[in-house]
C-alpha cells in the first residue's frame, strides 16, 4: 500500500501526487515563503520537489475543507439551523490547519528519523573503528556494519551503494551528510570525509568523534535527570492535588449551599485526567534522550 504524502487527508496517495503536479504553480509561490522546506524534504526522504509537495498540500486542504463544509451543511439542514458564519469559517480553519500540517510534517518525520539513527550510532561507530584498526579499508568497514544496526545500518548501506555505483568515497559521504537529519551522524561523516581529504588516520578521527558522542550522551542523560524533578512536581499538582482538592472543595461548597454537584462535572474531571495523563506521558517520552 502506497504511503500518503500528506497526513490526515481525504485524498488517496496516488491522487495526492497527481494533484501536486496540477497545483505546482500555486505550490511554487508558497515554496518561496518556506525556504527551508527543500532541506526538510530531503531529511524526511520525501522525493517530491517543494512546489509539487506544497501543491499536493493545497489540494488536500481544498478537499478537506469542502468535505467538512459539506458535512456541516448537511447537519445544519437536517437540524434546520441557519449557521452560515460557521459554515464559512470552519472549512477555512480546516484548510489552514491542513496547509500548516503539510509544511511542518517533513520536519516531524526528519526528527523521528534522526532519533532512530542516533539510537544505534555509537555501537555502529565503535564496530567501524574496530574494523579500521584491524586494517580493513573504509569501504569494507562500512559494508560490514550495514546490516546489524537498524536505521543506522540503512544509512551506511546507502553510502555503500553510492560508492558501488561509481561515486567517490568523499562525494558519497558529503551527499549522505547533506540529506541526513541527524547532527551526530553528520559529524561522523564530516570527520571521515575530512580525514580522507587531508590523508590523516581515519581511525584517530573516528575515535575522537566517538568520545565526543559518549560525552554528549552522558550530558543528555544528566540533564534529563535534572529535568524530571520539576516535571514530577507539575504532574503531582495537575494530576493529583488539583483534582482531589477541586472535588473536595466542590463537595464542601455544595453542601453549605445546598447544591448537588452535576454529574457532568465529575465526568469532565475524569476526561481531564485521562487527557492529561496521555499528554504528559507522551511529552516525557519525547524528552527522554536516546540511550
Amino acid at each position: 500500500m502506497e504511503k500518503p504524502i500528506i497526513p490526515f487527508s481525504l485524498l488517496p496517495p496516488k491522487q495526492q501526487r497527481q494533484a501536486g503536479k496540477a497545483f505546482r504553480g500555486v505550490g511554487n509561490f508558497v515554496a518561496g515563503l518556506t525556504p527551508y522546506l527543500r532541506e526538510d524534504l530531503d531529511h524526511a526522504e520525501i522525493t517530491l520537489p517543494p512546489r509539487e509537495y506544497l501543491g499536493a498540500g493545497i489540494a488536500c486542504a481544498i478537499v478537506n475543507a469542502l468535505a467538512i463544509g459539506l458535512v456541516f451543511l448537511l447537519v445544519s439542514q437536517v437540524a434546520n439551523v441557519n449557521a452560515w458564519a460557521p459554515l464559512i469559517l470552519i472549512p477555512l480553519v480546516v484548510a489552514g490547519i491542513t496547509l500548516l500540517t503539510t509544511i511542518y510534517y517533513p520536519k516531524v518525520l526528519a526528527q523521528r528519523r534522526s532519533r532512530q539513527i542516533d539510537l544505534q550510532l555509537i555501537p555502529a561507530a565503535r564496530q567501524l573503528l574496530i574494523e579500521l584498526r584491524s586494517g580493513v579499508p573504509l569501504f569494507h568497514a562500512m559494508a560490514s556494519i550495514s546490516d546489524d544496526y537498524s536505521f543506522t545500518s540503512k544509512e551506511f548501506k546507502k553510502i555503500v551503494q553510492r560508492i558501488d555505483a561509481g561515486v567517490s568515497e568523499i562525494d558519497a559521504l558529503a551527499e549522505a551528510a547533506r540529506t541526513n537529519p541527524s547532527m551526530q551522524f553528520k559529524k561522523l561523516l564530516w570527520q571521515l570525509s575530512n580525514a580522507l581529504k587531508v590523508g590523516s588516520d581515519v581511525g584517530d578521527a573516528l575515535e575522537s568523534i566517538i568520545s565526543e558522542f559518549v560525552r554528549e550522551r552522558v550530558d543528555q542523560i544528566r540533564c534529563y535527570g535534572q529535568e524530571l524533578s520539576p516535571w514530577t512536581l507539575i504532574y503531582m499538582m495537575a494530576a493529583v492535588v488539583l483534582p482531589s482538592l477541586g472535588v473536595t472543595m466542590l463537595i464542601v461548597i455544595g453542601s453549605f449551599m445546598g447544591i448537588s454537584i452535576p454529574r457532568v462535572v465529575l465526568i469532565g474531571g475524569i476526561v481531564y485526567l485521562i487527557v492529561f495523563q496521555l499528554f504528559f506521558m507522551n511529552f516525557i517520552g519525547t524528552r527522554r534522550p536516546t540511550i
